[in-house]
């Protein structure tokens, strides 16, 4: 009955409210419709922010920049003028000015904020008092940060430089006018929330005249970050101590973004050394270079491995239909980037003297001095260009089904071609290229080799001829493995090259030759003794081109590491293996982390966890396997059919570990914890020898490639 009451009651109220409706009549307009609401997410919102510059307006010096935020998704940012959390904005203007002189001089940066800036005297090193002095330094402009900014739109934003192109302080004897004929860039670092997600470098390069986008010949752009650097180096920049290329308080790390303060005139105050590009990375890869930054912080690159030839010029600067329209611009003379590497000088009159002294008698002024689209400093890589002749023309491999052992006697066919030669290829015992051509076999499974290994020196035999190109050996051996069990075989070259005629060349004969040969890598033949043509090779988990991103994939260049061997064995796919595995006689007296079972030895390497070695810059994070391996290579699958590496602990005397503990330990270390989890899983770690049980290592189950615990996620592995 309450209920009813009240419901009564609220009908009476409703009808009386329509009765004063009626009675006051209606005027029959709609009210106007209110504006849409704002679409778009707050910079807390994002995971990660996008920043474009659109267009650079300046009029009567008056720079205004016009760009855009979105987040990833490409939806737009709209607090980005009043959001607190915006923690770094600095914007750069520079022109990039014409040079004069003998030959093509390529353009260089000049930026328009600049500041003479004088030595902090408790600063200077020891030693660099003499070298200390006032040194110009381009900056940016940053303290203005969001009160210049202005919001157009959802997402789309102005800012407004304080700088005035038409009152720029001069600083030294740089010209500093304001040109529109002339290429400029506007170059923008921002970062919000201290977030390395929410970072952002990016450029907008254009004519003043027209405000137009430039094309990319007219920008200077010499390098890709991600084919010439990140080849090498770690972009894992949200990592807490991996070496990384972002520098300057963790806000900097595009090419365009840095060219503009490490111009052609910047130095270094405290130590005179220059802050030029191309001078700095020269002599940073050389491990030459030393500086002293902000606040006094030391930049100490002398101990940087390098681990390429640094004569090849390619190493770094990238050539080809991908790379930027001014990839070439590295021939060009220009004292700076020559004498980093030509003179101990910084000075470029000393450095044009010293040059000339010892040059001019022997070459001709267009070796350096060369007009655009000649060669220049090309003549840097003819040692490399030789030899990679010399590797796409010439090639030996293993005939397939050609391996026999009888009698103590193992027979093998090898095929030998040549596209260089108009004649009949010959074997290498009479062809005075070669310098070094062995064939390398490995007995054993398809996991790995522990059968045994034979190599046989080609040079020093004489062959029969089967066919044109293809000759049959016959040598002694003692290996007896078993007929059904898979074997691999390979034939690594050395050739001598010339650098005049870029080809192969009669050792000891060529007008320029090389200092070291070609090194020709050998094509994997898998085979076993019974015949059979499905046989598997050794699996392979690492590839030559992996390899070949950091190294020199020539490995010996005119200058720069002598590799391990001399670099006679250059298949590391899967040759190296033949003696690096964990059966190898003597290897089981080192210590687990110093041992050569190759997973071990090229892990620990790489981690600097070997006991004996000199330390290696590797500038990368360690962890990370994608920078070795490919995707599909981290399964860990067969490895049941491997046995353990044996090794000798301080303490505990002789001890062994299974083949995936080995792996993890070689950069790990066999702590308490690691071990106990080892031997909880089934493997082996620091056990008594003999203990394992081929197969009992349970590992793959949970970090197999892929699995929820896999290497790939528990590592910050970026494929």
């Amino acid at each position: 009955m309450d209920i009813k009451r009240k419901g009564s009651k609220l009908s009476f109220i409703a009808l009386t409210c329509s009765a004063l409706l009626l009675g006051c009549g209606s005027d029959g307009k709609d009210g106007e419709d209110g504006q849409d609401g704002e679409v778009g997410f707050s910079v807390s919102q994002a995971n990660e922010l996008v920043t474009n510059i659109s267009a650079v307006d300046i009029l009567d010096g008056v720079i205004t920049v016009s760009f855009s935020v979105e987040n990833a998704n490409g939806v737009a940012i709209t607090d980005f003028d009043t959001y607190e959390g915006v923690d770094t904005l600095g914007m750069g203007i520079a022109k990039l000015l014409p040079q004069s002189g003998k030959g093509y001089k390529t353009p260089q940066w000049i930026n328009y904020i600049n500041n003479m800036v004088e030595p902090v005297t408790e600063n200077i090193p020891a030693g660099y008092e003499e070298l200390a002095g006032p040194q110009i330094q381009p900056s940016l402009e940053g303290s203005c940060k969001q009160e210049c900014v202005e919001k157009i739109s959802a997402g789309e934003y102005t800012y407004t430089f304080q700088l005035n192109l038409s009152a720029v302080e001069p600083v030294g004897d740089l010209d500093l006018t304001f040109d529109d004929s002339l290429t400029h860039r506007v170059t923008m670092e921002m970062r919000a929330d201290g977030d390395i997600n929410k970072l952002v470098n990016t450029h907008y390069d254009f004519l003043p005249s027209s405000g137009e986008m430039v094309s990319a010949e007219d920008t200077r752009t010499v390098e890709f970050l991600e084919d010439s650097c990140l080849r090498c180096h770690s972009d894992n920049y949200g990592h807490a101590w991996a070496p990384k290329l972002i520098m300057h308080g963790s806000k900097r790390y595009a090419i365009e973004n840095c060219q503009m303060c490490h111009t052609s005139y910047a130095g270094d105050p405290e130590t005179g050394a220059p802050i030029d590009m191309g001078y700095m990375i020269h002599k940073i890869h050389k491990s030459e270079y030393f500086m002293v930054g902000y606040g006094g912080s030391v930049h100490d690159y002398q101990d940087v491995t390098f681990p390429a030839d640094i004569y090849d010029c390619r190493t770094c600067h990238i050539e080809g239909e991908t790379a930027p329209a001014d990839a070439a611009n590295f021939r060009y003379h220009r004292a700076l980037a020559c004498g980093s590497c030509h003179s101990d000088s910084s000075d470029p009159a000393v450095i044009k003297s010293e040059m000339h002294e010892k040059y001019q008698p022997d070459h001709a002024c267009s070796t350096c001095h060369a007009d655009q689209g000649q060669e220049g400093a090309g003549h840097h890589m003819t040692d490399a260009i030789a030899k990679d002749n010399a590797k796409t023309s010439y090639s030996a491999s293993l005939v397939p089904g050609s391996v026999s052992i009888a009698s103590g006697m193992l027979n093998f066919d090898v095929e030998f071609t040549d596209s260089a030669l108009t004649s009949a290829v010959m074997s290498p015992d009479a062809d005075a290229r070669i310098s070094l051509s062995n064939l390398y076999l490995g007995f054993g499974n398809d996991i790995d080799f522990g059968s045994g290994t034979q190599k046989v020196d080609l040079r020093s035999m004489t062959p029969t001829s089967v066919s044109n190109g293809v000759y049959r050996y016959t040598t002694a051996t003692s290996l007896t493995p078993d007929a059904s069990q898979a074997a691999t075989g390979v034939v690594s070259t050395k050739m001598c090259v010339d650098r005049d005629s870029l080809m192969g060349v009669i050792c000891g004969t060529g007008t320029d030759e090389s200092i070291n040969p070609a090194v020709i890598t050998g094509e994997l033949v898998a085979f076993n003794l019974n015949g059979d043509t499905n046989v598997m090779a050794r699996r392979v988990v690492i590839s030559n081109g992996t390899c070949a991103n950091c190294h020199d994939e020539k490995f010996i260049g005119k200058f720069g590491i002598g590799f391990k061997h001399n670099g006679s064995y250059s298949n590391f796919e899967g040759e190296c293996q033949m003696c690096h595995n964990p059966t190898r006689s003597g290897a089981d007296s080192k210590a687990i982390q110093d041992h050569i079972d190759f997973k071990v030895r090229i892990h620990a390497h790489h981690a600097n966890k070997r006991s004996s070695q000199d330390p290696v810059t590797f500038p990368e994070h360690y962890g990370n396997c994608a920078v070795c391996h490919d995707k599909g290579q981290l399964k860990m699958d067969g490895l049941s059919a491997m046995v353990a590496t044996p090794s000798t602990d301080s303490v505990l005397g002789p001890v062994e570990f299974s083949p995936i503990a080995a792996t993890c330990v070689s950069c790990h270390g066999a702590t308490d914890a690691l071990v106990a989890h080892i031997r909880t899983n089934g493997g082996a770690a620091n056990d008594t020898r003999g203990s394992y049980v081929p197969g009992s290592e349970s590992c793959a189950t949970c970090h197999g490639e892929g699995k929820t615990n896999g290497v790939d996620a528990v590592h910050p592995v970026r494929w």
